[in-house]
């Protein structure tokens, strides 16, 4: 095999994976001001892990404040920012 046809480093196979979930990513904020903008954007839930003072602003609506939903319950709805003092899970 020449290089030229290689599909992977040193001429090794690419791995495949793939899987069938729901979710596939989660990014975790935690004490700061975050927007979901760029390659963070379009997240399709979020898991307040402690809530301290962070506000969470959907894609859409009013903000609420994390200690206002209960803690470590997958909330499915889009998120644009995190601010605040808590630990908050954004899943993709």
């Amino acid at each position: 095999m020449s290089r030229a046809d290689a599909s992977g480093i040193s001429g090794r196979s690419k791995p495949t994976i793939s899987d069938s979930a729901k979710f596939s990513k989660i990014r975790t904020v935690s004490a700061e001001d975050f927007y979901a903008t760029g390659s963070n954007r379009g997240t399709s839930g979020f898991i307040v892990e402690t809530a301290g003072n962070s506000v969470i602003t959907p894609t859409r609506g009013d903000a609420i404040n994390a200690s206002g939903v209960i803690a470590k319950d997958l909330f499915e709805i889009g998120v644009q920012r995190v601010s605040g003092s808590g630990t908050v899970h954004l899943v993709y």
